[in-house]
């Protein structure tokens, strides 16, 4: 990337910005969609084993200071953990569960360890919830969104099965993790097996390397109906469970977005952030404590709804026909 202390922010690319989050809060607003604003540190957090976390240390009296007059005070091991979000998707969902109505936010997201051209440790993110929406009703307002941000182009969707079918001439859902790695056309295209402790770590792979470039450039493509060893915290199709309610859309080969109808049931959220948990140890990575208050305000009913979540800063990329995320960010992570 080759950025030095004498990086240089783009006023162009800050004023794009500027009318780019105009133009999102105007659309939501004429839709009666709310804007909301919600912590960005917690006790707990939202598992994806994929995603590492920045952790701060809550310190009830600061350092070595005395407390302050009147305050109670804290008793041995008051002192806590606390995670920087990787995603506003938590507490956005506890106001779902409150009797809020359709949500967004524009937030601050926080994911350690990922930095790239597309990818930097402290990001903007662009989520919203709409209740009672079917998924392809959601695809339709994301596809609205990006058009309104980056300026017009044709749009395509395709289901997962299709897009891997064509690629690799292979149905993903008939196939286990064996079979997988030995497709004809992946041949040289993989690192070790041992890179691949299970099937989801390749669709991963596979997905992101192999097939996401070869969508048009130029073009949104809408790719629906992932695996649900990939639900995350989606629905799965009721007539055939080896399909999620999950899509994602990509600009080019460059993802953009990652759009559920949300699981709803909270005892399965607490079985799948296990199970995420599992894989971290598989993994040799920490675990990670679950998200009590999400899991306490689930329990109070999660409207049905679907919800998306849009990279505010590559959705600016794509308008600007810029490759490297650090071109759209006044400070990005080597100069911040």
């Amino acid at each position: 990337m080759g950025l030095t202390p004498f990086h240089r922010p783009d006023p162009a690319a800050a004023a794009f910005r500027a009318q780019a989050l105009q133009k999102i809060r105007a659309y939501f607003s004429g839709q009666g969609v709310l804007e909301v604003d919600t912590p960005a540190l917690s006790r707990g957090i939202s598992l994806d084993c994929h995603i590492d976390v920045f952790t701060a240390m809550y310190h009830p009296l600061g350092f070595a200071r005395p407390p302050m007059e009147g305050a109670p005070v804290p008793g041995p091991g008051a002192e806590a953990a606390y995670f920087l979000q990787t995603s506003p998707e938590p507490h956005m969902k506890r106001l779902l569960c409150r009797g809020f109505p359709d949500i967004y936010q524009i937030a601050k997201a926080f994911r350690n360890g990922e930095r790239g051209e597309r990818h930097n440790p402290e990001f903007t993110m662009l989520e919203w919830y709409r209740k009672g929406f079917p998924l392809s009703g959601l695809m339709d307002e994301v596809e609205a969104l990006c058009i309104l941000v980056a300026g017009q182009r044709p749009s395509v969707r395709r289901s997962y099965r299709q897009v891997f079918q064509e690629t690799l001439g292979a149905d993903p859902l008939a196939l286990d993790l064996d079979a997988l790695l030995d497709l004809p056309a992946l041949r040289e295209r993989l690192p070790s097996r041992e890179a691949f402790p299970d099937k989801t770590d390749a669709l991963d792979f596979i997905m992101a390397h192999i097939i996401e470039p070869t969508f048009p450039a130029g073009t949104l493509t809408f790719v629906h109906g992932f695996p649900s060893e990939q639900a995350a915290q989606a629905q799965v199709l009721a007539e055939d469970p080896r399909v999620a309610h999950r899509f994602e859309v990509y600009g080019g080969g460059m993802e953009l977005g990652n759009g559920y109808l949300e699981l709803t049931d909270a005892d399965e959220y607490a079985r799948r952030f296990d199970g995420e948990n599992a894989k971290r140890r598989l993994k040799g990575k920490p675990e990670l404590p679950k998200d009590r208050n999400l899991l306490a305000d689930l329990r109070l009913g999660l409207p049905p709804c679907a919800g998306v979540a849009v990279g505010l800063d590559r959705l600016i990329m794509l308008g600007l026909g810029c490759l490297d995320i650090a071109a759209v960010l006044s400070f990005p992570w080597e100069v911040c």
